[in-house]
């Protein structure tokens, strides 16, 4: 796979690890030596939801391209819906509930 150009509709797309969703990923640690872990394309369901999950070192940015839901985040409701951008710092305890297919851009950045 070519580390400077990808062809999205070329990527695999394969489940997220918190059951639910898929994602294609654009970009990865071991492509270069960054504080970026991923940067992926993310896609759900209506009804889908991420359960509740904390990243001790990572830093989480959500671009919402498509659909709409919301947030848990520290026990607060954040609503989204398609031209918001989501931030999620580390240690910030967040679930994502979908109330309509959606799709984001994910980008996580280690703190390390």
């Amino acid at each position: 796979m070519d580390k400077i150009k990808r062809y999205i509709p070329d990527l695999k797309e394969i489940p997220l690890n918190h059951d639910s969703g898929t994602k294609k990923v654009l970009f990865n640690y071991q492509d270069a030596d960054t504080p970026c872990r991923q940067i992926s394309i993310a896609s759900f369901k209506a009804g889908d939801v991420c359960e509740a999950h904390t990243h001790l070192s990572l830093d989480e940015h959500f671009i919402w391209q498509e659909g709409e839901g919301y947030y848990i985040l520290n026990g607060e409701r954040v609503e989204f819906s398609a031209g918001d951008y989501i931030y999620v710092p580390a240690k910030t305890e967040h679930t994502i509930h979908f109330t309509s297919d959606s799709r984001c851009i994910c980008i996580g950045v280690a703190l390390d």
